[in-house]
């Protein structure tokens, strides 16, 4: 297949792929001179549709970028997460365009991306580029290695590696991937990258002792390969064959902003969020979880934490969507020595510190003493990883080298301040949060 040979169409439609056999046309995809993206509902659409993002509402209007990275061109509201970010943009370049545009990379994203969203050259019938069958379990070491093709930018790849890679191959996320089918469901394969110890494995520990501090993640399990491992992980956009119309917590948290400020992302900002877009009905609980990774990110020296590795998922009840705090994902140790994390703990501050996590309990919905007792609970698990590690198959060796990190002084001193709540009874009630339920018109 030669690369570089592949020609955007004129004319790019959005389409609604919540059923897959049946696709609802949302909209057209238009260019701004300066490269920008926009959105026009179709008629259809406002008739019987619900705004993809709150930034978005059902009005005949073009809605163009709110907020950008720099002086890039950008894509407006829930669109912005149909895009593929540092892998998927490098399979686009290797496969299909080497100097590829946003519009490019929209549309070359192909059928099997993030959420529901899908993108056609037809505003008549769902057309999306390069559409196949996903790969199944059997083919994870050819997947591995076209992904370690692409990733060094040397070596040539044969054509059935192509199609496999091809296949799902352009979702987020900066290190290799890929998507496939095991009994039916879909899940996301991550690769071992060169890391200084066995990536995969360290995350599907992170995410077991995760579950074990009773945070609602994402199912994951190791697939062995034959030099190294790989961890799939299971998709939570998607549902006995539905897809489920999901937003980045980067996209919630822009919609709120008004257009010329500079969104603050970080874990208040988000709660704040969420009590005014949630199911209010479980609303309690998404607070309360999210808060609990929180903490956990903050033990485990999980830094990379940013607005993209948090997501909602839409549910749509008696016609109305109303909003849910996604399974947890990408909750791996950064192992970088970074103590700025990417997500904020409270307004401003960026540190590790679960003292600063606490003085926003009020976010949460938390009464102060439930704060402090959800965050003793977080660290007794924690204190426990060497023991979870080992008993995941983590080797002595990279249980020394990730010491370094999750024991760092200044985590292990908080751990010891923190683990036993001076003062508060474990059944200290937390506050309930109620509010009208948001209605889309």
């Amino acid at each position: 297949m030669a690369k570089g040979s592949f020609k955007t169409p004129a004319y790019l439609f959005a389409w609604y792929l919540a059923n897959p056999a049946k696709p609802v046309l949302i909209g057209e995809v238009e260019s701004l001179t300066n490269g920008d993206q926009t959105l026009k509902y179709a008629a259809s659409w406002l008739e019987s549709g619900f705004p993809i993002s709150d930034d978005m509402p059902l009005t005949a209007q073009k809605y163009s970028p709110r907020h950008r990275r720099e002086r890039l061109p950008g894509v407006p509201g829930a669109l912005d997460d149909s895009l593929p970010d540092r892998w998927g943009e490098k399979v686009i370049r290797y496969l299909y365009k080497r100097g590829a545009t946003i519009r490019d990379n929209l549309y070359f994203s192909g059928d099997d991306r993030f959420g529901a969203i899908g993108i056609s050259d037809s505003d008549a019938q769902y057309r999306p580029f390069n559409l196949r069958p996903l790969p199944r379990l059997s083919d994870v070491e050819e997947l591995g290695a076209a992904a370690a093709i692409i990733e060094s930018g040397t070596g040539e790849l044969a054509e059935h590696r192509v199609k496999l890679i091809s296949a799902g191959g352009s979702l987020g996320g900066a290190k290799p991937k890929a998507v496939i089918t095991i009994e039916g469901d879909e899940w996301v394969v991550k690769f071992f990258n060169g890391e200084p110890w066995d990536q995969p494995l360290i995350e599907h520990a992170c995410l077991t002792m995760a579950l074990k501090a009773q945070i609602n993640v994402a199912q994951s399990r190791i697939i062995k390969m034959k030099a190294e491992n790989a961890i799939a992980i299971k998709r939570f956009d998607r549902a006995a064959g539905q897809r489920i119309h999901s937003i980045s917590a980067s996209t919630l948290i822009r919609a709120a902003t008004p257009a010329g400020q500079v969104p603050q992302y970080g874990y208040p900002h988000l709660a704040r969020r969420l009590r005014v877009t949630a199911d209010i009905n479980r609303l309690d609980e998404h607070l309360e979880d999210l808060f609990r990774r929180m903490v956990f990110n903050i033990l485990i020296g999980n830094t990379d934490d940013h607005e993209k590795n948090h997501a909602v998922t839409y549910e749509i009840q008696g016609g109305v969507p109303v909003v849910n705090l996604s399974k947890a994902y990408d909750v791996v140790t950064t192992g970088s020595g970074s103590t700025v994390h990417e997500f904020m703990i409270a307004d401003d501050v960026v540190d590790p510190d679960l003292d600063a996590a606490v003085s926003v309990h009020n976010d949460f919905g938390l009464e102060e003493m439930r704060a402090r007792v959800i965050m003793s609970d977080v660290i007794l698990v924690v204190d426990q990883w060497k023991t979870i590690f080992a008993g995941l198959g983590v080797t002595e060796a990279d249980i020394e080298r990730l010491e370094e990190f999750i024991d760092a002084d200044h985590l292990l001193e908080q751990r010891n301040k923190h683990r036993v709540p001076a003062k508060v009874s474990p059944k200290a009630s937390r506050t309930a949060i109620r509010r009208t339920p948001k209605i889309f018109k």
